[in-house]
């Protein structure tokens, strides 16, 4: 059974994908997990607190898919950045994508040193330390490079669906992904792996009995 705190956390990480940051309010997220304002409190000193905490499971859960990435789906350095973002590209492809929430929320504090803008670089730094030991692994030139072109690549893919649509965001960032590896001096997928350039893209046919990242467990 889920606790006080987990279910503020799941009320408010539904509330700020729906409406944002700024217009949900402590009485909305209580509403919402059907507890009481002074239940809130007993858990969370503020809106902004529960923000964080929301942030840093959503964070934790993206860090463990990408370790559960790197151990299932991969056997080379470079085949978990495939992976990564082949199943990038099935979230965003997918209708009921709303966005990376921890983007979302940023956008709306301008405040440095607020508790969702530390939440964030944090993440970053955790999420482009181990991009970055992987390219380094792999071998690639400039890894640090690369490794900024995949973090821009992503973060604008889920931006720019709302514009582009679902699946132009993700087979745009996908054939930006290839370019990059291209000026890397990489092939591109996964013509040095097993199959073809193709399988990474959105609603491309497979061969039997292949999975996809979703049908393999990555979101499980």
């Amino acid at each position: 059974m889920d606790t006080p705190n987990d279910r503020l956390i799941e009320a408010a990480t539904a509330l700020f994908y729906e409406h944002g940051f700024r217009a949900v309010s402590v009485n909305d997220i209580a509403a919402r997990s059907g507890l009481t304002k002074s239940t809130f409190y007993r858990y969370f000193q503020s809106k902004d607190d529960l923000a964080a905490a929301c942030l840093s499971t959503l964070a934790l859960d993206d860090l463990e898919e990408l370790a559960t990435i790197a151990k299932r789906l991969s056997v080379t350095p470079m085949a978990q950045f495939h992976a990564i973002v082949a199943a990038a590209a099935a979230k965003i492809e997918h209708p009921a994508y709303r966005g990376w929430l921890l983007s979302n929320l940023e956008v709306e504090i301008h405040e440095d040193h607020h508790v969702i803008r530390r939440v964030c670089e944090l993440y970053r730094t955790r999420l482009r330390t181990h991009l970055l030991e992987a390219a380094e692994q792999a071998g690639v030139e400039a890894p640090d490079l690369l490794v900024g072109g995949l973090l821009m690549l992503l973060e604008g893919a889920g931006v720019s669906f709302r514009g582009l649509g679902h699946a132009q965001a993700a087979t745009s960032m996908i054939r930006g992904w290839e370019i990059l590896l291209r000026e890397h001096g990489v092939t591109p997928p996964i013509e040095q792996e097993d199959s073809s350039a193709e399988s990474l893209r959105p609603g491309a046919e497979r061969e039997p009995g292949r999975r996809t990242a979703r049908e393999a467990g990555v979101f499980d």
